[in-house]
């Protein structure tokens, strides 16, 4: 049998021949039972990735005589011999002939290859750890004498949640990493739902294309959340107040903000504790999956913070997040004059403000009766008594508010009503 597979070798030989010229070694296997590598930065001039160790079958061009030595040992393995069959997987190898010579290493791919090995996949809280039982590591020698490895290239498939900013919901995906290196042990991100693993070799070259394992029904423990928070807007057409909420994303700014937190968690979460803290002091810890809290304590000194802590998991993990959230100290400042002419601009009297939690205006004429009077800081007075327009003059106001940071004002002043032509 083995003269047969030589016989057809040569013809192989024959035929490639002139397209071969200057090349001193010819692999006489079947052409479907190995790959080539070249391996760069070695001294090798090749490595041969076969299937099978006995497909291990070398000849010269031309059959010429030469003498075979294997690398690592510095020994003659054979002398004036064109063909060479005893080759060692993991060996390096020179061929000398006619003053030319080459280098090549043989690989047992046979030996490496994922259907001999066990896919063990152990999730933990923080990270899910990839274990690649009996897969060894194959080696050869260069050409003084030190080890090289083929690098392993795997490519591991699965399922996961994945957050979707979209959404804004947990949602199943396939997922694909590349696990290198030393593919024995590797690590990928935290597993939050059950799911099923394939392992694929993915190594440049590797002789077997279809060379798979499964690791079925793996269960997750790991939990996660994912802070969302949306705050109360009190509307684009307030404009006298300053840092005022008018977008859903506000953590800071004028008081108070009622702000609706949601924690989004995975599904092997069931456990919830956020805790809402100003500085070392906790203001309140609730059970709740999601909270809603009206922020209305500022400070005189300036502005204060609030860090919102979250933290959720199950009876093996848990996870965590905060957000911090600062409120500005209140202010006030009464403007000296207005023009209710109709031009939309500066048409009502109103109070510029910051973090006012009460307020209360109260407008007189020089004859110190009242005309008009309000307790929403964000409304003024629009120039008119009983639905008519008040005369152009100088009338007296009265301000009694109290900020959120506690601060009391009480203020009195005069302005003047100006209609203009």
């Amino acid at each position: 049998m083995r003269t047969i597979k030589h016989i057809f070798s040569l013809l192989l030989l024959l035929i490639g021949w002139g397209s071969m010229y200057g090349q001193v070694l010819q692999v006489t296997a079947d052409p479907s039972a190995y790959k080539t590598l070249t391996a760069a930065n070695t001294g090798v001039d090749h490595v041969y990735l076969f299937t099978k160790a006995d497909y291990f079958e070398f000849a010269t061009i031309g059959y010429q005589l030469a003498d075979w030595y294997d690398v690592g040992t510095g020994a003659l393995v054979s002398h004036n011999y064109s063909t060479f069959i005893n080759a060692e997987s993991g060996h390096t190898y020179r061929v000398e002939v006619g003053g030319e010579s080459e280098t090549f290493a043989v690989i047992d791919w046979s030996k490496y290859r994922l259907a001999n090995c066990t896919l063990r996949v152990e999730p933990a809280c923080d990270k899910t750890y990839i274990f690649v039982d009996n897969i060894g590591i194959a080696l050869y020698y260069d050409t003084v004498g030190g080890k090289h490895t083929i690098e392993r290239q795997l490519t591991l498939e699965y399922k996961n949640a994945v957050w979707n900013d979209e959404s804004v919901d947990w949602l199943t995906q396939e997922q694909s990493d590349t696990l290198t290196g030393d593919v024995s042990a590797s690590e990928i991100g935290k597993l939050l739902i059950d799911s099923d693993f394939k392992l694929s070799d993915a190594t440049p070259d590797a002789p077997f294309e279809e060379d798979t394992l499964y690791a079925q029904g793996v269960v997750a423990i790991a939990s996660a959340c994912h802070l969302t928070h949306v705050t109360t807007r009190r509307g684009t057409e307030i404009t006298n107040e300053k840092e005022a909420p008018i977008k859903e994303d506000v953590v800071e700014g004028s008081a108070p903000l009622d702000i609706f937190f949601q924690s989004h968690p995975s599904p092997k979460t069931d456990y919830y504790d956020w805790t809402i803290s100003r500085g070392s002091d906790k203001i309140t810890q609730r059970p709740e999956r999601d909270i809603r809290y009206l922020f209305d304590d500022a400070s005189e000194t300036g502005p204060v913070t609030y860090t919102v802590e979250l933290k959720v998991g199950n009876s093996t993990c848990q996870d965590s997040a905060k957000i911090d959230v600062t409120l500005n100290a209140s202010f006030i400042m009464v403007p000296n004059v207005f023009t209710p002419n109709g031009d939309g601009m500066n048409d009502e009297f109103r109070v510029a403000y910051r973090s006012i939690c009460s307020f209360h205006c109260w407008v007189f004429n020089r004859w110190q009766h009242q005309v008009y009077s309000w307790s929403d800081p964000a409304k003024g007075w629009n120039g008119t008594i009983n639905g008519r327009p008040a005369p152009e003059s100088a009338y007296v106001y009265i301000v009694e508010a109290t900020g959120c940071d506690g601060k009391k004002y009480k203020l009195k002043g005069m302005v003047n009503l100006l209609r203009g032509k």
